[in-house]
């Protein structure tokens, strides 16, 4: 028969649910002393670190109940004789958890799990070695091996070997989300198997702190996705808007990807202008569909922010003139993000029945065409006055540059269509027309940015828009083109596989290194064949695409594809009760073999679990919205509205 644990320890941490859930004979006690004293040989102890990060300190007694045949699992110890710790605790940089050997059935060695909030002091004397802190590059595996330094996490006792030390702190995996749960399941089964070899442990399960509202393949509804647009909606009003002064709305970018030990995400609170009018278009559409006159009056106060100086460039003998800046007093000016904020605005006057904002959006599409070169091309960035030192406006507008960069391009140039369908002005869609062609006769080779998959996916509302202004066989040709690419993409859950081009036309592909590993934006994926989606650059721009693309190719199976993917995201919009903050949000990265939230999170700035208020949760709400008022966008800008402001506006601009 299996001999007792004893667990010294107030509450058993994780440990405790996770053994709750099996056949497992096991007694808390808060005294570690105490345990050792009752323990018996063949029984156990586990000594967890309740006041973690504090190291906790470690009685001597530990070494007499060792002596007569305890095993012990001791969890971060201030000291232990015969182990030699160094340093003070730090946090895990770019290191990641690795397997070590071939000590946990089922890992094999050089697998990579993720242990958030993961810290960890020096230590230069073990015994065989468990798991160690390494800085590999990889998806689930260190497919460059494990080179340079390392920590041991898990090893061990080098005198004693019924004794496994925790250098890190494990029993938070459920708190600190320790992903993916079926490898971390592996550990723990092989952690309790070592204390008690005779334990049947199979059975042990734990529901993960922060998962998917759905499981795969459950059946969503237009009920379910209508459930799932209220949550985010009420996600966006707790999480991200934030109140300035007494009338103003702010717009939190978001989470960053760094989870903390305790489950925590740190809050992004810096106001970016394109999810500024991309969470106004949201909570407008939103409003709309729900009667509730607050989310318009939020949209409202949102754009009179964004519309304020410190988000724009006034200075009218700037060439950035009218245009958004990235950040708030940021000189930065990216024209994707600036076309999506213009549009947003224009599309939230319209459906809040309001022109404050029609003026100085039209402005903002006119001064970028102003400086978008004769193929239809703008630069990705420009900063004041830097980018101006050597040349002016009209020579960026006459310059023969190709850009072949759906991420940077394709929102930019349906602005101009948008523009174009509003006033009539045929600057607009002659740029769109010749970037189309341009871009499709290179097409599928682009230049990419973090993915492939991503560049085919900006392109199809871009195209299906284009299609919408200029219904020619050419333009139909370019979109069916690219809607095959998605087909083999797509997965049959709804999934869009992240997939690389080749590296040589990469901006951000995966790290080619170890220690390539977090030092830039990078793919989720390492490896085409990754199951990966990413919500940040694909799924969430493919969306909203393929739902314009339905209406512009009404006897096209693109309906059916927009909703195979609108229910695999509703599936995988955040369900927590133990982190609310996150609950109703949508996360980055999802492996759907997994079913759980996960990638690579070699991106320096936006990893697997960071959470984007506008580009990821507003355009996948927006499209939430759209469905269910049956509706496009394409179809909300009203034919020639704003053609009577255009000759005062190229005027001011000293445009021909």
């Amino acid at each position: 028969m299996a001999g007792k644990l004893y667990i010294a320890s107030r509450n058993g941490g994780d440990f405790y649910e996770l053994l709750n859930n099996g056949s497992a004979r096991f007694e808390l006690t808060g005294n570690a002393d105490s345990a050792f004293a009752a323990a018996q040989p063949g029984d156990a102890v586990m000594v967890t670190a309740d006041d973690f990060p504090k190291p906790a300190a470690l009685p001597e007694s530990w070494r007499a109940a060792a002596d007569k045949g305890v095993r012990l699992f001791i969890e971060c110890p201030e000291n232990c004789s015969g182990v030699n710790f160094t340093g003070d605790l730090r946090h895990a940089e770019f290191e990641r958890t690795v397997v070590v050997g071939n000590n946990i059935p089922g890992l094999d060695d050089g697998t990579i799990i993720l242990q958030h909030g993961c810290c960890f002091r020096g230590v230069d004397r073990t015994g065989e070695v468990w798991l160690a802190a390494a800085k590999v590059a990889g998806y689930r595996r260190a497919v460059f091996g494990v080179d340079g330094d390392t920590t041991p996490l898990l090893f061990i006792h080098p005198d004693c070997p019924n004794v496994l030390i925790a250098n890190s702190r494990i029993s938070n995996f459920i708190t600190a989300r320790f992903a993916p749960q079926c490898d971390w399941l592996k550990v723990l089964r092989a952690i309790l198997g070592f204390l008690m070899p005779g334990w049947k442990n199979t059975e042990w399960r734990y529901q993960m702190a922060v998962r998917p509202y759905f499981t795969d393949g459950a059946p969503i509804t237009a009920k379910e996705e209508r459930a799932a647009l209220d949550r985010n909606i009420k996600f966006i009003n707790d999480q991200i808007l934030t109140r300035i002064h007494a009338t103003g709305m702010g717009v939190a970018e978001g989470f960053s990807s760094e989870i903390g030990f305790d489950g925590s995400q740190l809050r992004r609170t810096l106001n970016r202008s394109d999810c500024s009018g991309e969470i106004a278009l949201t909570l407008a559409l939103a409003g709309k569909l729900t009667g509730n006159i607050f989310l318009f009056d939020y949209a409202g106060m949102i754009l009179d922010m964004m519309f304020k100086p410190l988000h724009r460039f006034t200075e009218k003998n700037s060439p950035l003139y009218g245009q958004f800046r990235f950040y708030e007093n940021d000189m930065a000016c990216y024209g994707s993000g600036n076309a999506r904020s213009s549009m947003s605005a224009l599309l939230s006057g319209a459906l809040l029945n309001r022109a404050d904002w029609d003026r100085d959006s039209l402005l903002n599409l006119i001064s970028s065409w102003r400086l978008t070169g004769k193929n239809g091309f703008r630069q990705p960035r420009f900063d004041d006055p830097a980018s101006f030192k050597k040349h002016d406006a009209a020579w960026y507008r006459a310059e023969d540059f190709v850009h072949l960069s759906p991420h940077y391009q394709a929102s930019h140039l349906a602005g101009f269509l948008a523009g174009w369908k509003l006033t009539g002005f045929e600057g607009f869609l002659n740029h769109a027309r010749k970037a189309a062609g341009l871009l499709m006769a290179s097409y599928p080779k682009l230049r990419w940015t973090n993915g492939q998959s991503q560049e085919v996916a900006r392109l199809v509302m871009y195209l299906a828009w284009l299609v919408r202004a200029d219904d020619t066989p050419v333009h139909r040709e370019y979109l069916n083109r690219v809607l095959t690419d998605v087909r083999r993409l797509m997965q049959p859950c709804g999934a869009v596989a992240e997939e690389m081009g080749d590296l040589s036309m990469g901006d951000f592909p995966s790290p080619q290194s170890n220690a390539a590993y977090g030092t830039t934006e990078a793919a989720l994926i390492q490896n085409n064949g990754d199951p990966a989606c990413d919500l940040l650059y694909t799924a969430n721009y493919l969306l909203i695409g393929l739902h314009e693309a339905a209406f512009a190719l009404p006897d096209s199976d693109c309906a059916e594809l927009a909703g195979r993917l609108c229910r695999f995201i509703c599936r995988i919009q955040v369900r927590s009760s133990a982190r609310p903050e996150l609950d109703g949000a949508w996360m980055r990265g999802f492996d759907w073999q997994l079913w759980d939230f996960f990638g690579s999170s070699a991106d320096v700035g936006w990893g697997a679990w960071s959470i984007e208020s506008g580009w990821t949760n507003s355009w996948i709400t927006i499209t939430l919205a759209l469905r269910q008022m049956k509706k496009s966008l394409w179809e909300l800008f009203e034919t020639g509205k704003l053609k009577h402001m255009l000759p005062e506006i190229k005027a001011e601009l000293e445009l021909p």
